[in-house]
């Protein structure tokens, strides 16, 4: 199974620390669970002015918001993903990416077509 993360960082110790166990999170998954979970970073260090307005990190898990304005810990970040895989895992199917489930413009950059 695959789940993407779309961790929106912004130039902070916290956005390095979310990614740095997101990371840690995912070869958890991948050795004790099978889960493959890909990593998106999408950084507003451009855009200070829109940056200092949001939460930072914000962290999409199977393009739902998990973690909004703190860095989660990495036993958060595998629990949230056994949580949202045993709610709606049905047949094997890929969890959508968070630019198709939410019509933010923010998350245009990371739309993918099927």
């Amino acid at each position: 199974m695959i789940i993407e993360a779309l961790a929106i960082i912004g130039f902070d110790p916290d956005s390095e620390k979310a990614i740095e166990n997101l990371r840690k999170a995912s070869d958890i998954l991948r050795k004790e669970y099978s889960v493959k979970l890909i990593i998106v970073p999408y950084n507003t260090w451009n855009d200070l002015f829109t940056a200092t307005l949001k939460s930072l990190p914000t962290i999409y898990l199977g393009g739902r918001p998990a973690f909004i304005g703190r860095t989660p810990s990495v036993e958060e970040i595998v629990n949230y993903v056994i949580k949202i895989i045993k709610e709606k895992y049905k047949g094997g199917e890929s969890f959508i990416p968070a630019a198709v489930y939410s019509n933010e413009p923010l998350f245009s950059a990371a739309l993918v077509e099927a």
